[in-house]
């Protein structure tokens, strides 16, 4: 890993790690925090549950008196419902009574059974009366009406039943319909007796009588006391009170809400402002160093990079034999492409897009990349991430470079340059296209000759690429022909082929700013 990006890594360690402290211990006092509030609120919390318990049942007991008492102007009528209730329970006390005597006369108790008759017809309502007033349960009190209602429904069925068989009886006649002198008379079939048959009956409807009056005297009594201790009470003044109570209850149920939730409520606010003062604190900074930076940038002259146009370059770097000739000093002109190529990568501007391609025998039909790389928009702020990127970038060309031989039997020009075509209409955005070529320029193969031929008509050779298909796309693209060696050639016969190369890229729409056979790099950055 090289230098610089080890800074940017330690850089970006400190940097989590003391976000991840801070973190932690806001975290750690948050959690304390929220535990002392909620251990706190607990014994509120409490005191309030047991209060609200209480008014929930005064509240039940307001219910009922409102519900007993009369309303305004009622207090008559209320007096007389209890009147009636007291008078209902006093007949049904009575009939308790009589029925109990009926009950012991067979056993010629004498005065001691009216004794217990009259403790009898008693208890009963007695007990019915303050059963309900121990349980004050409105949901109790209409099932005991409702049992009443039933018992009292079920004899009186049950008597209608008696009374019907009662009926039959009397139309079966027992005694022959005539009688007839010297005759034996027939004996009567036996019937079934009518007590027998109704025994049971009036046995059951017994019992449910004997339930349906004693319940009911005590469910009149109860009535008449709750109406007779609500005649007095006021109307108006129960509802003010009622609702009241009604009041403080969801006063009650809205501070346990409160209380409960407020832990998760100041842990949400807590986080809120941790995260609003670190925001605030960080885009203060942010600022204070944007605007040293600014200055600093303004003071050294390297702000110039950010409003450069994005370069997208393509290199064409030719791999054949012709490539092996030898100059004055023993070097080929492979050789000097290579230091020029090298060059040229090492003067790349920030945000650039490099593309090396070989010209090979076959260069359209099988491209052949060399270097593919992308450098990013960001130079540092003294430079130093771009000359990182630029020597890492001719690292990687020498590299590459040192695998290469020139071997190709032909120079196919005319595919790289298609091939190239291709590349920049790849990202034709917001973008300066150039097209540096290191080749002589000497296209050979079956389609064109520029090596052999002694004469070449401009026209004429540029019409034939054209007629079949081998003109590229270079439109708005800026060329660079580098090395393009005379080697071999007449000075007439390099002039003329240098006009072909002209007169193709205007055709293509490029614009050739050089054509030379030095390897003079270009100036990409202005």
């Amino acid at each position: 890993m090289e230098p610089e990006h080890e800074i940017a890594d330690v850089g970006s360690q400190v940097g989590s790690e003391a976000v991840e402290h801070i973190a932690r211990h806001a975290e750690d006092y948050c959690e304390c925090e929220r535990q002392r509030i909620e251990l706190t609120n607990q014994a509120r919390i409490n005191a309030l549950h047991v209060e609200g318990a209480r008014l929930t049942r005064y509240e039940r007991q307001l219910e009922e008196r409102l519900r007993l008492a009369p309303l305004p102007g009622g207090v008559r009528s209320q007096k007389r419902k209890a009147l009636y209730q007291w008078i209902i329970g006093a007949i049904l006390g009575v009939a308790a009574f009589f029925f109990s005597l009926i009950a012991f006369a067979p056993y010629q108790l004498g005065w001691p059974a009216y004794l217990y008759c009259l403790g009898i017809s008693l208890v009963t309502p007695f007990a019915v009366e303050e059963f309900l007033e121990a349980w004050k349960s409105e949901k109790l009190f209409k099932g005991i009406v409702t049992a009443v209602l039933v018992a009292a429904l079920s004899g009186g069925a049950l008597l209608a039943a008696i009374r019907g068989d009662l009926l039959l009886q009397q139309v079966q006649q027992s005694t022959p319909a005539v009688v007839i002198d010297g005759a034996d008379s027939a004996s009567p079939q036996p019937q079934t007796s009518f007590y027998d048959s109704t025994r049971g009956s009036l046995r059951i409807l017994m019992m449910l009588l004997a339930l349906a009056i004693d319940l009911g005297a005590g469910v009149a009594f109860h009535r008449a006391l709750l109406l007779g201790s609500t005649a007095g009470e006021d109307y108006d003044k129960l509802s003010q009170e009622l609702a009241e109570v009604q009041n403080r209850i969801a006063a009650i149920v809205a501070e346990i809400t409160e209380l409960t939730n407020a832990p998760a409520v100041f842990v949400s606010r807590f986080w809120r402002d941790f995260y609003r003062a670190m925001l605030t604190q960080t885009i203060r900074k942010a600022t204070t160093k944007l605007l040293g930076l600014s200055l600093c940038l303004l003071l050294l002259g390297t702000g110039r990079s950010f409003a450069q146009e994005r370069l997208n370059l393509v290199v064409a770097f030719d791999l054949t034999a012709s490539e092996t000739v030898k100059a004055h000093d023993q070097r080929t002109q492979f050789d000097k492409n290579l230091v020029g190529a090298t060059r040229l990568l090492a003067s790349i501007p920030a945000g650039s897009k490099v593309t090396v391609i070989g010209i090979t025998e076959n260069s359209f039909a099988q491209p052949y990349i060399l270097l593919s790389a992308e450098v990013s928009g960001n130079q540092g702020y003294f430079g130093e991430r771009l000359a990182t990127a630029r020597q890492q970038m001719v690292r990687a060309w020498q590299k590459r470079a040192a695998q290469l031989e020139p071997r190709a039997r032909s120079t196919d020009v005319l595919g790289a340059l298609l091939t190239a075509s291709e590349l920049f209409q790849q990202d034709a955005t917001g973008q300066k296209d150039v097209l540096v070529v290191y080749s002589d320029m000497r296209h050979v193969n079956s389609e064109l000759d520029l090596e052999t031929s002694d004469v070449i008509h401009v026209n004429a050779l540029v019409a034939r690429v054209e007629r079949r298909k081998l003109l590229a796309n270079l439109t708005g693209v800026s060329v660079y022909v580098l090395g393009a060696d005379a080697a071999g050639r007449r000075p007439a016969q390099w002039e003329a082929l240098k006009q072909f190369w002209a007169a193709y890229f205007e055709k293509a729409g490029a614009n050739l700013l050089c054509y030379s056979t030095l390897d003079e790099p270009p100036q990409l950055v202005p």
